[in-house]
C-alpha cells in the first residue's frame, strides 16, 4: 500500500498537470492564434479520443458522473458537520482530509473544463465574417428555404399512413459522417472527429424541464437526446446540431448553421428535409422582427397580411409550424383522430416543485447564455444563412418571385 506521502506526491503532480492546462486555457483568451488553434486542432481530437472510450456505453456517462458528483458534494457538507464533534478521532479526520482532497481534485478539474471550454466558446474567430444584408434578401432566404421543404416533402420517404419514416441512429449517424466528409474541406475540424453514437438522457423529465431537448457537454463529449426529442421530424438535425460542438463549432449559431448543412449534403432526402425543417421557424422570426422592430407584433396588420401573400407557402396544409408527421400523436390530434398511441416512450412526470424550480433555472441559464453569445446565439444563423447561400437567392429575391407566380 503507498505511503501517504508518495499518495501527496502523486496528487501534487496531478494539480500541477492541470494548473498548467488551466495556464494554457487563459493564454489562449488572450491569444487569438492560440484559442484558434485549440478549436480547431485539439477540441476535435480530443473529442474523437473520448467518444472511443464511451461510444460503447449505452449509458449517458456524463449524466451519471454529474449526478454522483452532486450526491458526493452533498456527503461531504454533512461530513464537514459532523468534524465539528468528531474532530479527536484521527481516523474520521484523515478520511475527511481524503474527502477534501477528492473535492479539491474535483473542483479543479470543472474549472479547468469552465476555462477551456468558454476559452474555444467566445474567443475562437466566427466562420463567417457579417456582412449587410437587405429586407428583400432576408425574404428570398425565406423563399429558398421553403422552395427546399416543398420539394422535399413529396420525395421524402412515408409510410401508409403518411408518417415521415424515421431514419434509425446508425443511419443518421452514416449520413452526417458522409456530409462532414464532404464539408472537411473547407471546415477542416469535421476530418477529425466522427459523430458519436447519440445516447437517451438517463434523466431525460429533468433535461426537458429545462428547457433542453438535446445536449452536448464537455468534457465527456458525449452527444445526448431527450425521450421528447425522440421523434420529432427533425432529429437528424438536432443531431447534427450537436454533432457540430463536437466538432469544436462552440457558438450556437454556428452549430445551427451546420446542423443545417450537414444535413443538406445528405443524399438521403429524409435527412435534407429534417435540417431545412429545423431552419425555418427562426427565418420567419427574423422577418416578424424586421418587419415590426422592437414592437409588439400585430398579425392582423394589413400590410403584414398581404407581404404573407407575397413569399412561397407550404403547398401541404399540415406542415403548417412543422412536418408533424413525425410525431404520430400530434399528428393524429391535428387530424381529428383519437386514441392513437405516440411510438415514443412516455416522458416521466416531475413533482411540481421540483419541476417549477428546474424551469426557472433552465429559463436563468438561457438568458445569460443569449447575453453571453449575442449575435452568436441561436437566432444568428440567419446571419450565416444570407451569408453562405449569397450566390443562390437572385431567383428567389421578391420581384423575382413575382414575376414567376404572374
Amino acid at each position: 500500500m503507498p505511503e501517504p506521502k508518495k499518495r501527496r506526491h502523486g496528487f501534487r503532480i496531478f494539480l500541477i498537470v492541470f494548473i498548467l492546462l488551466n495556464a494554457a486555457a487563459v493564454a489562449a483568451l488572450h491569444s487569438q492564434k492560440i484559442s484558434d488553434y485549440f478549436t480547431g486542432q485539439i477540441v476535435p481530437r480530443f473529442s474523437s479520443l473520448t467518444a472511443a472510450v464511451l461510444n460503447p456505453i449505452p449509458t449517458a456517462v456524463s449524466e451519471l458522473t454529474l449526478a454522483a458528483m452532486l450526491c458526493f458534494g452533498i456527503v461531504f457538507v454533512i461530513l464537514l458537520i459532523l468534524l465539528i464533534f468528531l474532530r479527536r478521532h484521527e481516523k474520521y479526520r484523515r478520511f475527511v482530509g481524503t474527502c477534501s482532497g477528492i473535492v479539491l481534485l474535483l473542483v479543479t478539474i470543472i474549472v479547468s473544463c469552465e476555462l477551456i471550454y468558454n476559452t474555444a466558446m467566445l474567443h475562437s474567430t466566427p466562420v463567417s465574417q457579417p456582412k449587410t444584408h437587405d429586407f428583400d434578401e432576408l425574404t428570398a432566404l425565406w423563399n429558398y428555404t421553403m422552395t427546399q421543404i416543398n420539394t422535399l416533402s413529396t420525395e421524402v420517404e412515408r409510410d401508409e399512413n403518411y408518417h415521415l419514416v424515421r431514419r434509425s441512429d446508425a443511419e443518421i449517424r452514416a449520413a452526417i459522417d458522409v456530409s462532414r466528409q464532404k464539408l472537411s474541406a473547407k471546415y477542416p475540424r469535421f476530418a477529425y472527429a466522427k459523430p458519436p453514437v447519440p445516447k437517451t438522457s438517463v434523466f431525460s423529465a429533468v433535461v426537458t424541464k429545462f428547457g433542453d431537448s438535446a445536449y452536448f457537454i464537455e468534457p465527456w463529449n458525449e452527444t445526448v437526446f431527450t425521450i421528447k426529442a425522440q421523434n420529432r421530424s427533425f432529429y437528424p438535425s438536432i443531431y447534427a446540431h450537436e454533432y457540430s460542438h463536437f466538432s469544436g463549432f462552440f457558438l450556437e449559431d454556428e452549430a445551427n448553421l451546420f446542423g443545417l448543412l450537414l444535413c443538406a449534403e445528405s443524399d438521403d432526402p429524409n435527412i435534407q428535409y429534417a435540417g431545412w425543417l429545423n431552419s425555418k421557424n427562426r427565418i420567419w422570426a427574423a422577418i416578424e422582427k424586421e418587419f415590426f422592430g422592437d414592437g409588439e407584433a400585430d398579425y392582423e396588420d394589413p400590410d403584414y397580411l398581404a407581404y404573407g401573400e407575397t413569399v412561397v407557402n407550404y403547398d401541404d396544409v399540415w406542415l403548417i409550424g412543422g412536418d408533424y408527421s413525425g410525431n404520430y400523436k400530434k399528428f393524429h390530434e391535428m387530424r381529428g383522430e383519437e386514441n392513437v398511441i405516440d411510438e415514443r416512450p412516455k416522458e416521466p412526470e416531475l413533482p411540481e416543485a421540483a419541476g417549477k424550480l428546474i424551469q426557472k433555472q433552465g429559463e436563468r441559464h438561457f438568458t445569460n447564455l443569449k447575453k453571453t453569445l449575442g449575435t452568436h446565439y441561436y437566432d444568428g444563423v440567419v446571419q450565416l444563412m444570407l451569408d453562405y447561400y449569397a450566390d443562390q437567392l437572385e431567383p428567389f429575391m421578391p420581384e423575382n418571385m413575382s414575376a414567376e407566380k404572374e
